[in-house]
């Protein structure tokens, strides 16, 4: 039910998920409200960014193998809208200076009226996300993929709700960009908190 809300959402607000992005912690974070403010402050730093009000959704979900030192601490998962051609073409001052500091090419590429290369998108984001305190450095702290099946990964990041926990502690609302001011939201909701976790 809940998944059915979300891809409505997605459709009535024409959103176009392009980037999944998993990002552990470099401890045990146990602490759902601080991973919850780490979130609001990435929202806050991605839109900063690009100078355009990305949408983005963030799950929050808790490490499920006993035999990793996170056992039972939390990560979180986003899914991140592209930005629009034209904003490609006129970056901000500060995706401007990125760029040119870091990926040559990609600036090049936008000036001269095209689009960079997903490679070089999803560099420029991993770059951008990696500048959060609450991102480890190493090659196991962030991950960025294409979406190529939106409904597998939405269901993927809703794979605990219900189980191991809340609706409501699984998708971070405060972060996202969601309407949930629908009734069937918040009967969602309440059922959901009816179900024993």
């Amino acid at each position: 039910m809940i998944k059915d809300l979300l891809d409505k959402q997605i459709e009535d607000r024409q959103i176009e998920f392009k980037y999944f992005v998993t990002i552990p912690y470099r401890f045990k974070q146990l602490n759902l409200e601080e991973v919850q403010r780490d979130n609001w402050e990435m929202r806050r730093s991605l839109r900063s960014f690009y100078n355009y009000p990305l949408k983005i959704w963030f799950f929050c979900e808790v490490h499920k193998d006993p035999d990793s030192r996170h056992y039972g601490g939390f990560h979180r998962h986003l899914l991140v809208e592209d930005i629009p051609p034209e904003r490609w073409r006129n970056p901000s001052k500060r995706m401007e200076r990125f760029l040119q500091e870091r990926a040559p090419e990609a600036l090049f590429t936008a000036f001269s009226g095209g689009i960079p290369t997903d490679n070089q998108k999803i560099s420029l984001l991993m770059r951008v996300i990696r500048l959060s305190p609450s991102v480890p450095n190493g090659l196991l702290g962030l991950r960025v993929d294409p979406i190529h099946n939106l409904n597998g990964v939405l269901g993927y990041c809703l794979k605990q709700a219900g189980k191991d926990l809340s609706i409501a502690d699984v998708v971070d609302v405060a972060a996202s960009d969601m309407d949930l001011t629908s009734t069937d939201w918040n009967g969602a909701l309440k059922k959901q908190e009816a179900i024993p976790c």
